[in-house]
């Protein structure tokens, strides 16, 4: 799954949004034979999931693919400094120079309460907090860093703003190779998202410590492992962690949660997963996320080796700096695989019994030297 990346504040005194004529699509209404929605959009048109190919539709559907099916979380970010929960929005405020730190919580465009947050005399030349918050059930969780601090601190707070738990995870230790001289090292960020879970691991690569730590964000339990996550693995559901993937060259190691461990190799693989679970089989997608380029395999668990490799479309860019990011899907027999770079969306679809590949959508071309 990607790495979580901040929205921009929009609409921040008002929770509504697109109207549907007071009906909500039901989002649990989910199996493998009757699907929400047959329409995958992409690029400003729509993708008939079931025949393959491109469809205009006039006007727009009610509801689609991204929307309404199990893997909808995998398409959205919940993740801003302003959010939405029953009838109330929740809105950062800071001011650096003033030194405010606060969560200002509004009900029909008035300002009702106000969460003072648990920050450090902050040295203006240097502290500079992320303030980010995330709407859980009926309750608000936000989170923090600072470059200068050496944990997260997340709290919980109830709809009237009072603090339920509070949890510190580090994420840089100090070394001190002078006198009076502080070396920070940062190793661990926040990574993904559960049902249920807030995930951190450790950068792949260039991290000095290797460690993945997972918080429930039910009671603020944790598990921790001493292992950087290229990867996580929801169950079939997609919903909670069932295991993690690490890298170390050409090998990945599979380590579900109920203590099962694979092993597979993909050639000049890459350090960024991401993954479908169905049964017995794992669908992988692997793809650099500063590199152009992107592998999907199915891995049999109960056989231990590949089942097949797929022949993916390429954008071929040539390129010095560079975002890559690519979004596993399913759609009854058919594994869907979105991809996100600097010079060229795609969407790909394969046969998840064969790995053939059955359509491609998007930009493909080469950028000169």
């Amino acid at each position: 799954m990607s790495v979580i990346l901040l929205f921009v504040i929009t609409g921040l005194l008002s929770c509504g949004g697109p109207q549907n004529n007071g009906k909500e699509p039901d989002l649990k209404q989910y199996n493998d034979s009757v699907e929400c929605s047959n329409l995958y959009p992409f690029q400003g048109y729509y993708i008939e999931l079931d025949k393959n190919n491109a469809v205009l539709i006039d006007g727009i559907p009610d509801t689609d693919f991204k929307k309404c099916s199990k893997y909808a979380h995998r398409f959205t970010n919940p993740v801003s400094d302003s959010v939405c929960l029953n009838g109330k929005t929740y809105v950062v405020e800071k001011n650096k120079d003033k030194g405010i730190y606060n969560i200002n919580i509004f009900e029909y465009g008035k300002q009702v309460n106000t969460i003072k947050l648990p920050v450090e005399n902050p040295l203006p030349e240097v502290h500079e907090y992320y303030i980010n918050l995330l709407p859980y059930k009926n309750d608000i969780i936000m989170f923090m860093e600072d470059m200068y601090t050496t944990h997260y601190i997340i709290c919980k707070y109830n709809q009237d703003g009072k603090e339920l738990m509070r949890k510190e995870i580090e994420h840089t230790f100090i070394t001190h190779p002078e006198p009076d001289t502080d070396y920070y090292h940062r190793y661990l960020y926040f990574s993904y998202l559960t049902a249920s879970q807030m995930i951190f691991t450790s950068d792949a690569g260039f991290a000095e410590k290797s460690k993945t730590i997972v918080l429930s964000m039910d009671d603020f339990s944790v598990k921790e492992y001493d292992k950087t996550a290229n990867g996580i693995i929801l169950d079939e559901n997609d919903e909670n962690l069932a295991g993690f993937v690490t890298q170390e060259g050409d090998k990945f190691t599979v380590e579900m949660i109920d203590g099962r461990k694979y092993q597979f190799v993909i050639k000049y693989g890459d350090p960024a997963c991401d993954f479908i679970l169905k049964g017995n089989l794992l669908y992988v997608a692997n793809y650099h996320p500063i590199a152009t380029g992107s592998g999907l395999y199915c891995f049999d668990l109960d056989a231990g080796k590949m089942k097949w490799t797929a022949d993916v479309k390429q954008v071929n860019a040539s390129h010095s700096e560079y975002s890559n990011t690519v979004v596993l899907s399913m759609y009854k027999d058919k594994i869907l695989m979105e991809g996100i770079e600097s010079y060229g969306n795609y969407m790909q679809i394969f046969d998840a019994e064969t790995g053939e590949r059955l359509a491609a959508f998007g930009s493909f071309f080469d950028i000169g030297e």
